[in-house]
C-alpha cells in the first residue's frame, strides 16, 4: 500500500512524515498542526494509524473477547440458516 493516495491526495509517505513529526515533537506540540488538517485528512491519518497496528497491538479484555466470540457464533449460526441472494431475489419477484 506504500505510496497509495488517500482521499485528499495524501500519500502514505506524507502521513508517515506527519507520524514521524509527532514522535519527534511530542503529540502536544503537534496539536495546533493537526487542527489545521481538514476533517478528511484527520480521518485519513486515523485510518493510517489504525491500519499500522497488528491484532496483537490492540488490547482486548476478557469481557470484550467473550462478546466477540458470542457475535461470531451468532454470525456463523445465521449464515447456516441464510439463503443465497439469487434465491431471495427470485422469491421477492414472485410475490409482486
Amino acid at each position: 500500500m506504500h505510496g497509495s493516495p488517500y482521499r485528499d491526495g495524501w500519500s502514505e509517505g506524507k502521513l508517515t512524515g506527519i507520524l514521524a513529526l509527532a514522535i519527534l515533537y511530542g503529540m502536544s506540540d503537534l496539536t495546533p498542526e493537526l487542527a489545521r488538517l481538514s476533517p478528511r485528512q484527520r480521518l485519513d491519518l486515523i485510518e493510517a494509524l489504525w491500519e499500522s497496528l497488528d491484532d496483537k497491538d490492540v488490547p482486548v479484555t476478557e469481557a470484550q473477547r467473550a462478546e466477540l466470540d458470542r457475535r461470531i457464533a451468532g454470525f456463523e449460526q445465521d449464515r447456516e440458516q441464510s439463503i443465497p441472494w439469487d434465491q431471495l431475489s427470485g422469491e421477492l419477484r414472485q410475490r409482486r
